[in-house]
């Protein structure tokens, strides 16, 4: 079995075979060739959380377990730690084992990436103005996928704490504290990457951008996105089941309410569904689920399979 650290598996999940990747996973779940149940999350001491996510596909099997453990600094320790076993379907071998955080980081803004390509309005340009909202690992990740596949893009970074040594660290535009720095430019893109309990955007901002994808906020009670933007937003999420039970954002804005029309899901949108050009602010958002995990194993195994033949 081949066991990948941090650094190579972050080498197997190459940005434009990840995203081809998750598309391929979405048109494989629709031909009813994958299998992804509810991702199981356990209670542990000090407040910590144990989350197992399976799925099935052709080739491949997954099982992700990942810890999380809020006040693991304290103790020197990583708050996420985990692993996803990769196993042949065929026969159950062991394939490979590769860092979860990793490959959790890199798929998340590979979906967000691939939402972004499909939910760009008929003719838009490559975004050019794009405002990146936190200072932890998603805001990081998301700007390094961004700078690989929109190298003509002006990234700007904003936060209350690590935000800014973030920006310097990466050579980044910092975007002053509060709400008029937000509204003060046009922006074609917002990524907000935080688990913040109250909206981390001005009122009014978003409405015109050409997409706003939120990533952080991923438990009913964080509300990272406005209710008021969510309601007027042509809305599509990567997992309608996941986001009903966890995105906090939709849950506030009864978007999630038995009324509530249907969600379009990224699976939607690689069939060929697309929103309505009529002006409306176009949001994606992205609570995770374990088939995102499936295709990018599949991913990283056929590059290790490329690298020995």
């Amino acid at each position: 079995m081949r066991q990948l650290d941090a650094t190579a598996t972050a080498a197997a999940l190459p940005w434009t075979p990840l995203i081809e990747g998750l598309a391929d996973l979405c048109r494989a779940h629709a031909a009813g060739q994958v299998a992804c149940p509810p991702r199981q999350v356990l209670p542990l001491q000090s407040g910590g959380s144990l989350l197992v996510m399976p799925a099935v596909g052709p080739e491949l099997a997954i099982t992700k377990l990942v810890t999380v453990h809020p006040d693991n600094p304290a103790r020197g320790l990583p708050t996420i730690m985990g692993e996803v076993v990769v196993m042949d379907s065929a026969s159950g071998a062991r394939l490979a084992l590769l860092d979860g955080p990793t490959l959790t980081a890199r798929r998340t803004a590979a979906v967000s990436l691939l939402a972004q390509r499909l939910l760009a309005p008929a003719g838009a340009a490559a975004p050019r103005e794009v405002l990146i909202v936190g200072g932890g690992v998603q805001a990081r990740v998301h700007a390094a996928a961004l700078r690989a596949l929109h190298p003509g893009a002006r990234l700007w970074v904003q936060g209350r704490t690590r935000a800014p040594d973030f920006a310097a660290a990466l050579g980044l535009e910092p975007l002053p504290p509060g709400p008029a720095a937000q509204q003060a430019r046009p922006w074609d893109l917002i990524v907000c990457a935080t688990t913040s309990r109250e909206p981390v955007l001005a009122p009014g901002v978003g409405e015109a951008a050409g997409l706003v994808i939120g990533v952080g906020a991923f438990r009913h009670d964080m509300v990272e996105l406005p209710p008021a933007l969510l309601r007027q937003a042509q809305v599509a999420v990567d997992d309608p089941e996941g986001a009903r039970a966890e995105a906090g954002d939709l849950l506030a804005a009864g978007l999630c309410a038995a009324a509530a029309p249907p969600l379009v899901s990224l699976q939607d949108l690689v069939l060929g569904q697309r929103p309505a050009d009529d002006g409306r602010p176009r949001v994606f958002k992205s609570v995770g689920c374990a088939r995102w995990d499936l295709a990018a194993a599949q991913v990283a195994w056929d590059q290790l399979r490329a690298a020995a033949s």
